[in-house]
């Protein structure tokens, strides 16, 4: 498969070689529409019990419009930054706008029925999964290389901020509009239309190559995975086994396919995709149950509730802004493993703590969210490390994959967790209540699934570094 990899001549001021538009003037368009579209992404991913009440369904069920719109994105990720080789950026992003809107409207107009519902998300994460993208090729295929850096980490604070407004947003239309009144805010992307035809340079075609069935393989593969945890149903592990077998098969044998066997012979690479898979599944598994504990033990409504992420997500847009003077003053291992300490001990407080003083959510959500902030660019940096330039964007592009499988996944199970009930760990808690002893289980459960994932990547860290020093 090939991406965009920043390959394109450009002259001094970064403006690309037949270009006459400044390419800096369709930054601002580009990164507003990658923000709306976290925001609406992020707010509906928030907005699970409300559809779920709103339909009569079950909490379980209405997740799905989270989880597998979050398979959609991490599939789409990777076949909007293959179509950017070969179709311009900007007609990628008004084919995104038109899923969006034929997605949203669908939700609207047929509010009532869940299948359509769950299929206008589909449709409409199709078109969000552009914009999500599409900014980060376009930068890195127009902006010279010492605006790269300032413009790219817009991006890591803008997924925080996107987080953050999308639950608020969400939580302040379900308590006083109606869930349906979400599907309608996506269709403001519409009056960014004549930006993005007047701002958005037309690129010239080169030749592409879209790997449809390695694609198709992974997405087999995540959507089986996330409906196995969402219902624990054996027979979704038939088709997981499948397209995962296939998937191996087919980077062995065909040159074209999505990655390269020899990715998976990179040690670093290798482990931190495990970890990626096994740490970022807790990422939007506890932002997910955050609302209802919230309403459950201390009685705030889903907007109140969404407050409780300001202090959290505003620390993680501030990591995220500062991650490259944090870089200077520890290395890549010492700003991963701070980073996952972090993640786990907010889980394990939360766990313990939660029902006390909802104080301590606050708190936990500061240290859960600054940590996924601070250790996304240390293990790009360690993933990439013994990768030639040359496949760096394939191996991006496949680790983004991994995230965008295991958030979905990590909703799927958590839902299912809390449907279930769960009370394993409930002497481990200082809750007194029912309630709070399921929320405080789930909670133990992802503390103890990053806790892994930590341990782990440590002794595969140790290993490597062992051999490397031989």
């Amino acid at each position: 498969m090939s991406t965009a990899t920043g390959n394109q001549p450009r002259n001094q001021s970064g403006t690309q070689a037949g270009t006459a538009v400044n390419p800096k003037a369709a930054v601002p368009v580009l990164l507003f529409a990658f923000v709306f579209c976290l925001i609406v992404d992020n707010g509906f991913k928030t907005m699970t019990m409300p559809i779920a009440e709103g339909l009569g369904i079950s909490d379980n069920t209405a997740s799905l419009q989270a989880s597998l719109a979050g398979v959609v994105i991490g599939i789409g990720a990777v076949v909007y930054a293959a179509l950017a080789d070969s179709i311009s950026i900007r007609k990628l992003m008004l084919v995104g706008v038109g899923f969006i809107v034929v997605g949203s409207l669908m939700g609207f107009i047929f509010s009532g029925s869940w299948p359509m519902v769950l299929t206008g998300r589909i449709v409409q994460t199709a078109g969000l999964a552009a914009a999500e993208t599409l900014y980060v090729i376009y930068v890195t295929k127009h902006l010279a290389a010492e605006d790269q850096k300032t413009y790219l980490g817009f991006s890591t604070a803008a997924f925080q901020f996107g987080l953050l407004v999308g639950a608020l947003t969400s939580g302040f239309i379900a308590t006083y509009v109606s869930w349906t009144a979400m599907f309608l805010i996506p269709l403001i992307l519409v009056l960014v239309v004549p930006a993005i035809y007047k701002m958005v340079p037309e690129d010239e075609a080169v030749e592409g190559h879209l790997d449809i069935l390695g694609l198709f393989l992974i997405a087999v593969f995540a959507a089986s995975l996330t409906m196995y945890m969402q219902a624990f149903n054996w027979l979704w592990l038939i088709p997981t086994v499948i397209g995962l077998a296939l998937f191996a098969w087919h980077v062995k044998s065909h040159k074209g396919a999505l990655v390269r066997p020899e990715f998976f012979t990179n040690g670093r690479y290798v482990w931190a995709i495990t970890l990626v898979f096994i740490v970022y599944s807790t990422q939007l598994g506890y932002i997910f149950l955050l609302p209802y504990a919230a309403n459950s033990l201390h009685d705030m409504s889903l907007d109140r509730a969404a407050l409780l992420m300001v202090p959290g997500y505003a620390c993680a847009v501030l990591v995220g802004i500062f991650s490259g003077k944090i870089g200077k003053v520890l290395t890549s291992r010492q700003t991963i493993f701070t980073a996952l300490a972090m993640i786990v001990s907010s889980l394990v407080m939360a766990a313990i703590f939660m029902e006390l003083h909802v104080g301590v959510l606050a708190v936990s959500i500061v240290l859960f969210a600054s940590g996924f902030a601070l250790i996304y660019a240390p293990l790009v940096n360690t993933a990439l490390s013994n990768i030639p330039p040359i496949k760096s964007g394939i191996a991006i592009g496949f680790y983004n994959l991994i995230i965008n499988i295991a958030i979905p996944l990590g909703i799927a199970y958590s839902a299912k967790l809390q449907d279930l009930e769960l009370t394993w760990f409930s002497g481990l808690s200082l809750s007194d209540t029912a309630a709070g002893q399921v929320y405080s289980s789930v909670l133990w459960v992802l503390a103890l699934i990053a806790a892994a994932g930590t341990v782990i990547y440590f002794l595969a860290d140790r290993s490597m570094h062992t051999r490397e020093a031989v």
